[in-house]
């Protein structure tokens, strides 16, 4: 069993920027958005939106593990959904 190296604060700061980029991403996302995400281990690509699993941001081609906090770009214009005015 690994054990977080975060502390409890950092842990809930991590948690809060979560939830307030999921709940900005809902409220803006439309199907066809073109995203440009980051994915393991930094590779950035463009995506199309299609819709949602959860929390999770699918693409057209069905793949359904994409974080609104990796999303830094939306239809070619920069965006961070972990900002409390997105």
């Amino acid at each position: 069993m690994t054990t977080s190296k975060l502390t409890p604060e950092q842990l809930a700061e991590n948690r809060r920027l979560s939830d307030l980029a999921i709940k900005n991403a809902k409220r803006v996302l439309k199907p066809g958005d073109r995203l440009r995400v980051t994915k393991c281990p930094g590779t950035k690509r463009w995506i199309t939106f299609a819709g949602w699993d959860g929390i999770w941001i699918v693409s057209k081609s069905g793949i359904n593990d994409f974080s609104p906090r990796c999303v830094d770009r939306l239809n070619d214009q920069v965006i961070d959904f972990t900002q409390e005015a997105a």
